[in-house]
């Protein structure tokens, strides 16, 4: 059954780059906003771990911050005489999927390290002995 929710002033499709600058300045103007996006809420540490950021096969081959056309049935022409076709590879074009979109993609973030992350081993080793980290991994850190 249809839940009713409370009106607002402005709905806004997609909350992804343009959204989200629309958001801001339509309640920096006073007005009730409400943002609904297709797709799921990012997180940095088990979306964006810095071992995931180089997985080409997840985020090249899988395409996993985008649109898939299997789900998803985008249309293309070049003019508005022409008809529109589906795209069924999408080639440059990457439509980005969940909140944020295609910024996520064209990297208009960037998640930085936190200082941590430069001592992952020698914390490490102070807190549980030389014996926790393998000698063959590269894990890094600073000298204690």
């Amino acid at each position: 059954m249809a839940q009713k929710l409370p009106s607002v002033d402005v709905v806004l499709v997609g909350f992804g780059w343009t959204g989200a600058i629309m958001g801001h300045e339509l309640t920096e103007a006073g007005l009730e906003v409400l943002a609904i996006e297709r797709g799921s809420l990012r997180e940095t540490s088990t979306d964006f771990a810095p071992t995931f950021i180089q997985d080409e096969l997840r985020y090249r081959y899988r395409g996993h911050l985008f649109e898939l056309t299997a789900q998803e049935t985008l249309t293309f022409r070049n003019t508005s005489d022409q008809r529109a076709l589906p795209m069924r590879r999408l080639g440059s074009f990457l439509p980005g999927t969940g909140v944020g979109g295609s910024i996520l993609h064209w990297n208009g973030q960037a998640w930085r390290f936190l200082p941590y992350d430069f001592e992952i081993r020698s914390q490490t080793i102070a807190r549980f002995g030389e014996g926790m980290v393998p000698q063959d991994m590269t894990l890094q850190g600073r000298h204690l």
